[in-house]
């Protein structure tokens, strides 16, 4: 899978964003030995628009021409001021003396809740103002021009989520900015990997997946619970928010068609929950990022930043104890958390093969995307399943095995529709739960007439698996049975949950959109809702060599060339028995951890041996 990279963002703990005007070396030298000593091996770094092209606009009766903002003329012909230059390059050796590689995060407009950009852009729009996209790819070409010889930048970010810094107005105008910066960069150096950098982005929205993935060489999540729609309902130590880091990289991975860094990663600090819960949810990000294909995980950020008195840190009392290491210099648990981590893969020295794929999640038009495959994802591991994802207007990966959950109005183009329809005949399994979307030959695909419907908001319950179980929704169906088999029924013994055969394969229908019910439902995950997944799957899992039986843990599979490995995580504080059940003609080998008992946030990694 290459080198997962370790790391965290990195601002010097005297200076904050100030730390190329205040520039220090000896307290720089200190921050990163104190970093590399204890794991950490990548920092993401930002030069400050601002700090490196002080570009500001100088008027008779009109604009007459642009200078550096103390009014002397130009030193170079991108506007870049040298003393910034000298400092980054000085940066760069202290960096290489300590064996660590940067990612450098180039048009830093955004930081901390704080705009920072030259006077001479003051009231222009970033992604469509000429004057903005000539200053800003001087300043690529500029910068990369210069820094490019320095073997310890191992790539270039376009910057800290640039689509805060402004607003786009259109996909076209985002697109056209993310080519633009990226064709700046890979003009002066093809050599390194392009970073997105970006925050939050969606399936059908202005700032796109599948538009950075195309653009950049590396897609990147910002997974904070606190910030990311959906993901603080549970606590910091619940399931749900433990496997949001990993949810979200692989729907930004496989939808984009890239790998993906969990470029910034943090619980937020004290008020969210105390150094000991961080360091369990950094442990179990690590190992879980680690086996499902992550590029890496860094933290955010390096140092506390309490003691700062200037924007953003006097703005914004939760930028300030988000760090790895305290005003004082102490390691805070996370960060020795990375150390043990980064000597437990030092030990292992496995090159871990990539991760098996049982199953596709198909995102519908017009749905929250991000949070039903949040959902979907949390079922699935729940289930012992791993899943890509796809937009349902992209191309359709093959599978057989797909998920189509909780579906809206108007849930796809009758292309796509007809290429899923294909599939499914030709031999593949289809789940599919419905909110109030419509199907065209409903009848025909699931083995069930809908005989009338109505809004309604309606909650009850059902019998699956020995568990009871609630459901809510907002249209009822009343189904009437054709050729397809009731599994499950409502209270009111009208079918819920069903299966009927098309073609070669099976379509599964469930009556109620269980994943959008799910977002909202408190402790929705800790009943037993997966066993479904687990019905729709079981051909699948009949298959498998290992099997975990405690929806606490999560499995994944690496089939190399010569060795076959399982990685196990436990999604939660408390010791798991991940209840393996093994296929008798194989043994089971441990190279890391107890297969009996897991550790609270921790993992197994075994050998499955024929």
């Amino acid at each position: 899978m290459g080198k997962f990279i370790l790391g965290t963002n990195y601002w010097a703990s005297h200076a904050g964003t100030n730390m190329w005007k205040d520039w220090k070396p000896e307290t720089v030298k200190k921050d990163l030995a104190i970093l590399r000593e204890n794991g950490v091996e990548y920092l993401r770094v930002f030069p400050i628009w601002p700090d490196f092209q002080p570009v500001e606009p100088f008027f008779n009766n009109k604009l007459k021409e642009y200078r550096m903002a103390d009014g002397s003329l130009p030193p170079n012909p991108w506007y870049l001021d040298p003393v910034m230059l000298d400092r980054f390059q000085d940066f760069c050796r202290i960096a290489q003396d300590k064996g660590m590689k940067l990612i450098v995060g180039l048009l830093t407009g955004w930081m901390s809740g704080r705009r920072f950009i030259p006077s001479a852009l003051y009231e222009k729009n970033l992604f469509a103002d000429p004057t903005a996209l000539y200053f800003e790819q001087l300043f690529i070409k500029g910068f990369v021009t210069a820094l490019k010889q320095e073997n310890v930048i191992y790539a270039w970010d376009l910057g800290n989520e640039c689509n805060c810094m402004d607003e786009a107005h259109r996909r076209e105008e985002a697109y056209s900015w993310t080519s633009i910066v990226t064709n700046a960069i890979k003009a002066v150096d093809g050599n390194r990997p392009v970073v997105s950098g970006m925050h939050s982005l969606t399936l059908e929205g202005i700032w796109n997946i599948q538009d950075q993935g195309e653009i950049t060489d590396i897609l990147t999540t910002h997974p904070y619970p606190l910030w990311v729609e959906h993901c603080r309902f549970d606590r910091t130590a619940s399931q749900r928010t433990l496997l949001h880091a990993t949810a979200q990289t692989q729907y930004y991975a496989t939808i984009g068609h890239r790998k993906c860094l969990v470029e910034e990663i943090g619980t937020m600090g004290p008020m969210l929950c105390d150094e000991e819960t961080a360091a369990g949810f950094l442990k179990v990000n690590l190992w879980s990022n680690w086996a499902n294909g992550a590029a890496g995980v860094m933290w955010w950020c390096a140092h506390d930043q309490s003691q700062l008195s200037f924007p953003p840190y006097d703005w914004n009392m939760c930028e300030r104890e988000l760090g790895m290491v305290d005003i004082n210099g102490r390691p805070k648990p996370v960060l020795l958390e990375m150390k043990a981590f980064q000597e437990q893969m030092d030990n292992l020295g496995l090159s871990l093969p990539y991760r098996e794929t049982d199953g596709v999640c198909i995102l519908s038009q017009g749905q929250d995307h991000w949070g039903i495959a949040y959902m979907t994802y949390v079922l699935a591991k729940q289930a012992g399943l791993t899943l890509d994802f796809a937009y349902c207007e992209q191309e359709l990966p093959e599978s057989g095995l797909y998920f189509l959950p909780s579906v809206c109005m108007a849930a796809m183009s009758k292309r796509s529709y007809d290429r899923l329809k294909e599939r499914i005949k030709g031999g593949a399994a289809l789940y599919l739960s419905a909110d109030d979307g419509f199907f065209t030959e409903f009848e025909e695909l699931t083995g069930f007439r809908i005989k009338d419907s109505r809004q309604a908001q309606e909650r009850g319950s059902f019998e699956w698996a020995g568990d009871k179980l609630e459901y809510s929704r907002n249209v009822r169906r009343s189904l009437v049975k054709g050729r397809g088999r009731i599994l499950a029924e409502d209270e009111n013994k009208e079918p819920l949950f069903c299966m009927a055969e098309y073609g070669k394969g099976k379509v599964y229908f469930l009556n109620f959109p269980m994943e959008a019910m799910l977002l909202a439902k408190e402790n929705g995950l800790e009943q037993s809702y997966y066993r479904l997944y687990q019905t729709i799957a079981e051909a699948v899992l009949q298959k498998k060599e290992l099997r975990c039986e405690n929806p606490y843990t999560g499995i994944t599979y690496h089939r190399g060339k010569e060795k076959k490995y399982a990685v196990i995580v436990n999604y939660s504080g408390q010791e798991q028995n991940p209840r393996l059940k093994v296929d008798p003609s194989c043994l089971i080998r441990i190279v890391y951890g107890n297969s009996e008992l897991i550790e609270p946030f921790g993992a197994v990694v075994l050998e499955i041996v024929r």
